[in-house]
């Protein structure tokens, strides 16, 4: 909802259907994607394709961003730990 995805873009997204997204969101995702299922496989290609649509501290920020993330889930989501959020100021 914060992201103004509404439910329909969120079920395709849990499909893996990133088409209702712009070009460099879909490259980020899928880098991301990548980063979370399979890291040791990036290379350079992936650097290449990143390279369309973010310089190089943007592709730094979208690992680490990525990793944060990861690394959140993998502390939280044993423990079942749920995060909160708080509202947004309007």
């Amino acid at each position: 909802k914060r992201a103004g995805l509404a439910p329909d873009d969120w079920a395709a997204l849990k499909n893996g259907d990133y088409s209702r997204l712009s070009g460099k969101e879909q490259a980020a995702l899928r880098h991301a994607e990548k980063l979370t299922r399979e890291s040791y496989l990036v290379n350079d290609q992936d650097f290449v394709e990143l390279k369309k649509h973010f310089n190089d501290g943007e592709i730094v920020d979208l690992h680490m961003l990525a990793g944060l993330v990861n690394l959140t889930n993998r502390v939280t989501d044993p423990l079942g730990i749920e995060l909160e959020f708080t509202e947004e100021k309007i």
